[in-house]
């Protein structure tokens, strides 16, 4: 056994700012998804809250699951990788099955219903490849150094991407490649191999635009919108009358105009678009913000992790939220072709809210590991002996120029 593999839970070395970044937002989305889903809830269901309490519940579920993977060491979850792995294959082919218990939207079949619980498939397959891909790509490196090993693992995430292409749901299928990709990238895979793969990856998400219509469609009105400032598509004008009201201030917090059957999926999709409208272009700019701090302090977890095992895990985890956040904010911003990305800890939603909050956890856990200076916050003890430190530094001094003794003991400095 390695010296990483014995090292144990430690909660004084927890990334808390992290754990402060997340909460923040959980707060600001439970606010957003009251307000933004409050008038269609009370048209629907005779109860405005009925989207808000479900939203609480999905949000505590993923807050227990996420203290408890925050104590159970990591590589326990990489130990199970396999098995994760292979019940997410088993949930994305029961899509295909037609089956009373699959949901199909809009001629997509992407969500399964077991009891009261819906959810999708694809947010539990993402993160079981890159729990996957942590484990084959750092025990496997020497592989990575061949055309041969290399295609093996690609294959493989060819598998689950295609899967969740053929449901129809290209959004998520071109990010969890992305995210495949940047652990590609954190594995040091040579940057020829990558390159040759995205070039034919481009080309096949081409084919595949072309032949499905509507995502077509939805390129043509993008780049409409871009090049001739015609806003015919509903979804893409709406949301950005809901920029211009909101404007540097916004109308404040549940005060939307466009969330009255206006904005269309206004609590899922195109939340941010409610922020921009309610909170204005200081509220988006403070959500972003937040997102950027989780970006990096996950990446600082994923550089000072204990082993190759925890610096890919960290860093696919922070990447898969960073991705989502992002993606999600420049399409409502118009700034990427319409698609349904939720925004993670703040939009609606089952799955995605579970296994968002699930990852945190084991990213809390590997920094729990961590032997970083900078993960130790030091406690009231440390601050009492720097202040008497200073205060003796002043006292009984004669004269304009003294010497101040300072750690450590045989260094000194001229205070003046």
């Amino acid at each position: 056994m390695t010296n990483a593999a014995k090292q144990k839970f430690d909660i004084s070395k927890i990334d808390y700012l992290l754990v402060f970044c997340v909460l923040l937002l959980l707060i600001i989305g439970a606010s957003m998804v009251y307000s933004a889903s409050s008038f269609r809830a009370e048209k629907e269901f005779g109860d405005s809250a009925h989207f808000f309490k479900n939203h609480l519940a999905r949000v505590f579920i993923g807050l227990l699951l996420m203290g408890v993977l925050t104590v159970v060491n990591y590589r326990k979850c990489l130990g199970l990788s396999p098995i994760i792995m292979a019940g997410s294959i088993i949930l994305l082919l029961l899509l295909f099955t037609h089956a009373p218990f699959v949901i199909t939207r809009n001629e997509a079949s992407r969500w399964l219903r077991l009891g009261f619980f819906t959810f999708q498939p694809s947010d539990f397959a993402r993160y079981g490849l890159i729990l996957i891909l942590a484990r084959l790509l750092y025990q496997n490196r020497e592989e990575l150094e061949e055309w041969k090993g290399f295609l093996k693992y690609i294959a493989f995430v060819f598998i689950i991407v295609g899967m969740v292409a053929l449901e129809k749901d290209f959004g998520t299928a071109m990010l969890i490649t992305l995210i495949a990709f940047c652990m590609f990238f954190f594995a040091e895979v040579k940057m020829g191999f990558l390159l040759s793969i995205g070039l034919s990856i481009v080309t096949v998400g081409l084919l595949y635009i072309k032949k499905n219509g509507y995502m077509l469609q939805r390129i043509l009105s993008f780049f409409d919108v871009m090049l001739n400032k015609n806003l015919t598509d509903y979804q893409i004008r709406q949301s950005i009358i809901s920029f211009n009201i909101g404007g540097l201030f916004g109308q404040g917090i549940g005060d939307s105009r466009q969330k009255y059957m206006f904005l269309p999926e206004p609590h899922k999709d195109f939340i941010f678009s409610v922020i921009g409208e309610e909170l204005g272009l200081l509220g988006c700019i403070g959500v972003l913000l937040l997102f950027f701090m989780i970006i990096y302090r996950g990446m600082r977890i994923a550089k000072t992790a204990p082993d190759g095992y925890g610096r890919l895990l960290a860093g696919g985890i922070t990447v898969c939220i960073g991705i989502y956040a992002f993606f999600n904010a420049a399409i409502t911003m118009v700034l990427l072709p319409t698609t349904g990305i939720p925004m993670p800890f703040i939009s609606y939603g089952g799955s995605a809210m579970v296994t968002h909050l699930a990852a945190v956890g084991i990213l809390l856990n590997i920094s729990s590991q961590s032997n970083a200076a900078f993960m130790n916050y030091p406690n009231r003890t440390v601050y009492k002996d720097r202040i008497k430190r200073l205060t003796l530094s002043f006292s009984g001094a004669s004269g304009s120029t003294r010497y101040a003794k300072t750690e450590p003991a045989s260094k000194y400095r001229i205070i003046r």
